[in-house]
């Protein structure tokens, strides 16, 4: 068995259509079409959060929150590409999500080889003072210096073809039309987009939101988003549609050529996001952290669609609960490999084969640990009861909290409350029903200490986590 992962970063499962029925908030028919071949899992959700804890817990199969800060993968832990590639597997990674290299975070280890494609973010590429980079909104409404060194990045760009998702995508093609001859391989396609900044060519924007004339806010600023007017934040609502809709098509040049090289017959093929985003849910914008940091079902509901040759179920939808730490032994189980010892998440092979249609009996998610942050809230899930924990409330700030990022906040009561969800009723968690809910919310926070006592997690980190809610 072949094995091809593509992770398309901060995209919602509401932007796309096979989740919504056709009613999602972006138009993305080649995802769509991908899921009629293959098994949606309407429950996929976030781990360990954001972009690098999470790639953490898919590589080495072990969870990452609540004690791994955001920092490089640990050398002594066995990796998914370093299992497939003892075993005799070609293995390829094709990114442009730029924290894989410029930060030192071996999430490269174990991969045969490496295509980079540079520009993405804020990394450091392009130098270039021959041009000026005017930005496209007033300076406190956007993330002005990371901005401003992405437009000089993608200063030479003129086609769609060179947009980052057409380039990682292109040279994955290139890769499989010069691998697929290969006994087995394993490609790891991750692209950052549709994660910010959007600036998607205007034929896509046109879309979602013809005619508007305003400040482009292609990078806003992470915190509450009252700063930017009803019509901006339309616009950048529809910016992240656009964008979602480019990467739609250029997955679809990628899915288009795996069927061309006859690969659909011994190859799974892993569609995924990371995590979610904020566009005025709960009056917050983008992933903001601090008092800001709850993660509520539009940032922790990922998508995952899988499509194998030996699924049973083709175009329909299993309600498994998956997190991203259960990857790793899924796959090795259907490739007939033997898992490293280590491995923390669980296999769903069953699910995949159709041999089962359940999985976990709840999801865990949380941010990664900062001491500057002060405290780091996690969310239990189990599809009905959904709360949302910060443990040690109290605990003291080392510097001065973050509370936006450009534009002032005043008179802002405090934020980091316990909050419990009754999901069928308040499936946009907006009724805060823990007073009257306790022994849920100790049951699902009973969860949590399970989870911390059953992983390596520093005595004094875990003594933070004791506090039950309602009863501090």
């Amino acid at each position: 068995m072949n094995l091809i992962c593509v992770m398309m970063d901060t995209l919602r499962t509401d932007h796309v259509g096979a989740y919504k029925d056709g009613n999602a908030k972006a138009r993305s028919p080649n995802m769509d079409r991908f899921a009629e071949q293959s098994l949606l899992f309407e429950n996929a959700y976030v781990g360990s959060f954001p972009t690098l804890p999470c790639r953490r817990d898919l590589f080495t199969g072990r969870w990452g929150h609540p004690f791994n800060t955001w920092d490089r993968m640990e050398r002594d832990l066995p990796t998914i590409a370093e299992t497939f590639r003892k075993a005799g597997y070609t293995t390829g990674l094709v990114y442009d999500t730029p924290m894989f290299m410029t930060e030192g975070n071996n999430l490269d280890r174990g991969f045969g080889s490496i295509e980079w494609i540079r520009g993405q973010g804020g990394e450091p590429w392009i130098a270039d003072d021959l041009i000026d980079i005017p930005l496209p909104a007033a300076e406190h409404k956007v993330k002005a210096p990371g901005l401003r060194r992405y437009l000089t990045n993608q200063s030479r760009r003129r086609w769609e073809s060179d947009y980052l998702v057409a380039r990682t995508m292109t040279e994955a093609v290139h890769w499989l039309e010069r691998n697929y001859t290969r006994d087995h391989f394993i490609l790891w396609v991750d692209s950052w987009d549709p994660h910010e900044p959007w600036d998607p060519p205007q034929h896509y924007v046109d879309q979602y939101d013809p005619g508007y004339e305003g400040d482009k806010i292609l990078y806003p600023c992470y915190g509450f988003s009252d700063f930017m007017s009803d019509a901006e934040l339309n616009h950048v609502k529809a910016l992240y549609a656009a964008e979602v809709t480019m990467v739609d098509r250029w997955l679809g040049y990628l899915l288009d050529t795996v069927d061309v090289l006859g690969l659909n017959e011994d190859t799974m093929v892993v569609l995924m996001s990371d995590h979610g985003h904020y566009f005025g849910d709960h009056g917050l914008q983008g992933k903001p952290w601090g008092d800001f940091g709850q993660l509520y079902e539009e940032m922790t509901h990922q998508p995952l669609i899988i499509r194998h040759p030996d699924c049973k179920r083709p175009g329909k939808s299993t309600s498994a609960m998956v997190q991203p730490c259960d990857l790793f032994p899924t796959v090795v189980e259907l490739a007939g490999l033997k898992a490293p010892q280590g491995i923390q998440g669980t296999s769903y092979a069953d699910v995949i084969t159709g041999s089962n249609d359940s999985h976990r009996d709840l999801v865990i998610s949380g941010r990664n640990l900062n001491d500057n942050w002060g405290t780091v809230p996690a969310t239990i899930s189990d599809g009905t009861w959904s709360l949302i924990y910060w443990p040690n409330k109290d605990l003291a700030y080392k510097h001065k909290p973050p509370r936006q990022e450009t534009y002032p906040c005043t008179g802002m009561s405090e934020r980091r409350e316990h909050e419990l969800f009754y999901l069928p009723d308040d499936p946009g968690q907006q009724n805060n029903v823990l007073d009257a809910n306790l022994d849920e919310a100790k049951r699902l926070h009973q969860a949590l200490l399970d989870l911390i006592a059953e992983t390596d997690v520093d005595p004094d980190i875990a003594v933070t986590y004791k506090s039950v809610p309602g009863q501090e």
